[in-house]
């Protein structure tokens, strides 16, 4: 820049032309002046001119004095401008009073107030604080107890939070809790001896009639805010859902509660709660399946494995070969292909039991039971066994029925060890062969303690005993005449369950083709051991003997 301009900066503009009238040795109105910033500091506004001399008559002269004019304003800092400023105020008797500013952040929810100390002026006061508030159009959410407390501790220079708007609350969607586990996560169990159980995977989400399956939480309304200014924010309500009803389930009366209504498998299926009387298994059960444990009727398509089991409430059916499991059902068993049971096999129901074959594997059924042939096995059948079919075979094993037991072939040529029996039900005769195995335990016992107090007694009189003999002695009298009166029980519910099979023991065996030799036939206490091979032969029982009849259709 020339010396016919200078920069001047300063708190005072009427001050400023005067140092550039100063410095030019001349009138302003010889000078022109350009305000080139103007400022606002903490305190007061800084300005900063350019002054321009409009004519120099004596150029020369003039740069001569400005030369030995030792007069920089370049090196001026800003802070020190102002504090010339504010020792121009003071001196020149100027007050200012404190001072307020209001910032907002740009979503209009938080305000902010820093108050400038006064200069000789007026102290913070509360009233211009609200004053500067209502200019600012602040009306929500202001902190009246902090406005208190900024005023009484003089809280200058500082940016503070003075009112803060309240955000809106949106509402919450509606949701379900469910009661069953959604996840299909295979989860096995870890038995008492630490092992790991991977044919337990608990797979399936039995339920009863009546369970609870889920809870509807309903969709909460939104609540609005308001911002520092008073102006509303709206909220969004929670969305709601349908209820996500299938089969078999009910809704209770508030809309809340989804409910079973029988036994069955819950299952989700296309985002609805569903209740299924059958679980059905496409393949077979093994360690993809796991055991399977359910309330209602099992179907397996495909075979069931050495080793798993299938316990259901219901009927259970398999289109497979069934090899060592065990199947336990409440209801009916349907071996389409029949079982293989490598002597682990076992198969339970309090219904019928239908099956191709059963070999090898030990099978209680409360009710009838029909099958092509039975080999090497042990079965108990509660009503009537029927062994028909080409083969109509029982071969090996031991066959016990409650009314009757019908085949073609009973043993074989190689006079297998065959026995079948008929006229007692199952359990009656598992209760009586039970109570007469406890009659030779307490019988064999009743036996030990009368020698050991036959010989304490005889010690005791001679005056041998010590005194823990003596207690041991007293103690075996007890213990006696416990096992005397538990023998005599025994006993008599023997006598009393022998009385009842004489009276029902009136079941027939009937054979359409062959009895081989090796085979034992028992109706009710009586037995009878086939020598020779016997055709079309039926066998029953008549005043305490077992008799051959023909064959009876």
């Amino acid at each position: 820049m020339n010396n016919n301009t200078i920069t001047l900066q300063g708190k005072d503009l009427e001050k400023l032309i005067m140092e550039a009238e100063k410095y030019f040795n001349t009138t302003r109105d010889n000078i022109n002046i350009e305000v080139i910033e103007e400022r606002r500091t903490l305190f007061n506004k800084i300005y900063k001119i350019n002054a321009t001399i409009k004519f120099v008559p004596e150029l020369n002269k003039m740069e001569k004095l400005l030369n030995n004019i030792e007069y920089d304003l370049k090196g001026l800092e800003e802070n020190k401008l102002e504090d010339l400023a504010i020792e121009s105020d003071e001196e020149s008797g100027k007050t200012i009073d404190s001072e307020y500013e209001i910032t907002v952040d740009k979503e209009g929810m938080e305000a902010y107030l820093t108050v400038y100390p006064p200069i000789g002026g007026k102290e913070i006061d509360k009233e211009d604080i609200l004053k500067v508030l209502e200019e600012k159009h602040i009306k929500s959410g202001i902190f009246y107890e902090d406005i208190d407390k900024i005023v009484s501790e003089k809280k200058y220079n500082t940016k503070i939070l003075i009112a803060k708007g309240k955000p809106a609350i949106h509402g919450e969607d509606a949701r379900i809790e469910y009661n069953f586990n959604i996840i299909k996560e295979k989860k096995v169990r870890i038995t008492e001896d630490g092992r790991v159980d991977y044919k337990d995977l608990s797979l399936i989400n039995n339920v009863d009639e009546g369970e609870l399956l889920a809870t509807i939480i309903p969709a909460t309304k939104g609540e609005n805010g308001e911002d520092v200014y008073g102006n509303i924010i709206k909220a969004k309500d929670g969305k709601k859902i349908s209820i996500p009803k299938g089969k078999n389930v009910s809704i209770s009366e508030d809309g809340s509660k989804i409910i079973s209504m029988i036994k069955g498998e819950v299952k989700i299926i296309d985002n609805k709660i569903n209740v299924f009387p059958i679980h059905t298994i496409e393949g077979s059960v093994d360690n993809s399946t796991g055991n399977i444990k359910f309330v209602g009727k099992v179907i397996v398509k495909g075979n069931v494995l050495t080793g798993f089991t299938i316990d259901a409430d219901e009927d259970v059916e398999v289109y497979g070969v069934v090899e060592g499991a065990n199947i336990i059902s409440k209801g009916n068993i349907i071996l389409h292909r029949g079982i293989q049971g490598i002597n682990k096999g076992e198969l339970i129901c309090e219904g019928d039991l239908i099956a191709k074959f059963i070999e090898n594997c030990r099978v209680y059924a409360k009710g009838n039971i029909q099958t092509e042939a039975i080999m090497h096995s042990v079965v108990y059948c509660g009503k009537k066994l029927e062994v028909l079919g080409r083969k109509g075979l029982i071969v090996g094993g031991e066959i016990r029925a409650s009314d009757e037991i019908k085949a073609k072939t009973i043993g074989s040529p190689m006079a297998t060890i065959t026995s079948v029996e008929v006229g007692l039900n199952p359990d009656v005769r598992k209760k009586y062969d039970e109570l007469l195995k406890e009659k030779n335990r307490y019988t064999e016992n009743l036996g030990k303690l009368s020698q050991a107090v036959d010989l304490l007694t005889k010690l005791n009189q001679k005056g041998e005993l010590s005194d823990e003999k003596k207690e041991m002695l007293n103690k075996s009298i007890v213990l006696k005449l416990q096992t005397q009166k538990a023998l005599e029980d025994i006993t008599k519910e023997i006598e009393e369950i022998g009385a009842y099979i004489e009276d029902i023991s009136n079941g027939k065996i009937k054979v359409e083709n062959m009895v081989y030799p090796g085979t034992r036939i028992t109706i009710g206490t009586n037995c009878m051991y086939i020598r020779d091979q016997i055709q079309y032969a039926t066998f029953y029982r008549v005043s305490g003997e077992i008799k051959i009849g023909s064959y009876e259709p």
